[in-house]
């Protein structure tokens, strides 16, 4: 199987976007911050994005896209 998920993206470029995504959440967050009042839930959202990113740049294949394991023949 290629490096695409059933979505036509590689998991590299998912997590760029997730973490990308994340950073400018929290940069808009603490902008209407300084204007106003924000809630605590948009840092949040922003932090699970960035973290996602990470995890899916650690392992960038699906568990549903991954060959199974051939076994060995002995």
């Amino acid at each position: 199987m290629d490096s695409t998920c059933h979505d036509g993206a590689c998991g590299k470029c998912w997590a760029a976007k997730y973490i990308l995504f994340g950073i400018v959440l929290f940069v808009a967050s603490w902008y209407a911050k300084s204007q106003g009042d924000v809630y605590i839930i948009w840092y949040t959202l922003a932090g699970l994005l960035v973290l996602k990113g990470i995890v899916k740049m650690a392992k960038p294949v699906c568990p549903h896209c991954e060959e199974p394991a051939r076994k060995s023949k002995k």
